[in-house]
């Protein structure tokens, strides 16, 4: 299913007991609670790692047991190993569980066991919104890599994507980048839907990243008609030139913002405003929560 009309109701929250998939999730409550969605929380046991003997998987496990004199246990059979994965599992579910307690959302859980990728892509096209973290546990201490099993989901996906970061704001003012394409209007509707339900303050940023670009696309003009004509309340158009990621960062820094929000990747190889590159790049320069829609 691709249309929003036929999906479920929820927000589907993929978490791997990582920082950043917490920090998805402490958004996605704020946006759930103010919407009027139930969270689906899915947690998905990397068979890929659990049941290959060669396989590395103590990036992965970060709570896994020691001996008596301080070393990491190895387990003793494959059964074992899947069994403190499901544990892990279950220790992030419970988590996840008394969070949408304390903030007073609807929540189901579900413990898989699989291909991480495959199963969140199955269960996000029933949602209308996919919450997760953008590294795992392999990269904690890198903020310049993204997971690999982020980027699979993240180019294959076709629901708005909110991808946690190392803060967890509330979510009081928004930064959209728009370009006034039409691969931007889910970015621009996600954004007047947030303003209205979280009554959320809200920068608008358009940026030429060269002086071809800027004579190729949309004009300053355009693009203030159509801010006018959509449903935004109310905003503060800025414009910038350079770099696209790194305007977004620089202006969300300066502004104080909590949220970025822009338009999905694009499965192709044209080099455009808001293409894949653009989100990678700035998934790696910023640390807060951003919605690709």
């Amino acid at each position: 299913m691709t249309a929003t009309e036929n999906r479920s109701p929820c927000i589907l929250v993929a978490d791997d007991h990582s920082l950043e998939a917490r920090a998805a999730a402490k958004a996605a409550f704020q946006i759930a609670r103010s919407l009027n969605l139930p969270i689906r929380g899915l947690y998905v046991i990397d068979e890929g790692l659990a049941l290959d003997t060669y396989a590395n998987f103590h990036a992965e496990l970060p709570d896994q047991p020691f001996t008596s004199n301080g070393n990491v246990r190895q387990p003793t059979s494959r059964a074992e190993l899947m069994s403190w994965f499901e544990t892990q599992g279950k220790v992030a579910l419970h988590w996840l569980e008394t969070a949408c307690i304390d903030a007073g959302v609807p929540l189901s859980i579900e413990l898989l066991a699989g291909g991480v990728s495959k199963l969140i892509l199955r269960d996000a096209a029933q949602a209308q919104l996919l919450a997760i973290g953008r590294r795992g546990h392999g990269h904690t201490d890198d903020s310049k890599s993204l997971g690999h099993n982020f980027c699979r989901i993240a180019h294959h996906v076709h629901v708005p994507m909110l991808v946690g970061g190392r803060t967890t704001p509330r979510l009081h003012r928004l930064l959209l980048a728009y370009d006034g394409q039409a691969r931007a209007d889910g970015a621009l509707a996600w954004t007047a839907k947030l303003q209205h339900t979280l009554s959320a303050e809200v920068i608008v940023l358009t940026v030429c990243e060269d002086t071809e670009s800027c004579q190729a696309g949309v004009s300053l003009a355009e693009i203030e008609d159509r801010l006018a004509q959509s449903d935004l309340e109310t905003y503060r158009l800025l414009t910038g030139k350079g770099s696209p990621s790194a305007e977004m960062a620089a202006v969300a820094a300066a502004k104080d913002v909590d949220l970025i929000i822009l338009g999905r990747y694009r499965h192709s190889a044209l080099v455009e405003w808001l293409v894949g590159s653009t989100v990678d790049q700035l998934l790696r320069t910023t640390s807060l929560p951003v919605l690709i829609a």
